[in-house]
């Protein structure tokens, strides 16, 4: 009998392709766990850079529609409302880009310090976005498990500036 042209009807894996299957699965693992364990350490990062984008858009909303624009920050709840004035005086959630946005649970606003109004610990802290381009200083203390830190708005461009720790800014 001739074989040639016949397939080999042998369907199954050797011992040394399932070990490299496995090694290579056990190394995949090594690899990615102590990248996932870390996500959670980011939520402080997160949000202060979500922080500082909403900032940055009242501020420009503010100086592009000449309208005022606030933060409402509810800080035990550690809740972010982006408002703005309607023509009938009446402060309206913003119904653009930018959404309140809830802290995650391990992240705490620690102090809020405004420019004129002092620093809030409990409450309510409401930042005004002039339509004129221009916000009260302000400092945000935000805190994970025992890494903080400090958030300063800078009142002239809406941009903000980042610390670690809990950072008295000048």
């Amino acid at each position: 009998m001739c074989k040639v042209g016949r397939l080999n009807n042998q369907r199954a894996f050797t011992l040394m392709e399932l070990c490299i299957v496995l090694f290579l699965l056990s190394l995949f693992a090594v690899i990615s766990v102590p990248l996932f364990s870390s996500v959670g350490e980011n939520n402080l990062n997160h949000s202060t850079r979500r922080l500082s984008g909403i900032v940055k858009y009242l501020y420009n909303e503010a100086a592009l529609t000449a309208t005022a624009h606030r933060l409402v920050v509810k800080i035990e709840d550690g809740l972010c409302s982006p408002q703005k004035r309607s023509e009938q005086g009446e402060w309206l959630a913003t119904n653009g880009s930018v959404r309140s946005y809830q802290l995650p649970a391990n992240v705490q606003i620690t102090q809020v310090w405004i420019d004129g109004k002092g620093g809030l610990n409990t409450g309510t802290a409401t930042i005004d976005f002039h339509p004129q381009g221009w916000l009260p200083a302000t400092t945000f203390h935000l805190q994970q498990g025992k890494k903080q830190l400090s958030l300063h708005l800078l009142p002239f461009t809406g941009t903000a500036e980042v610390e670690e720790g809990y950072h008295d800014f000048d």
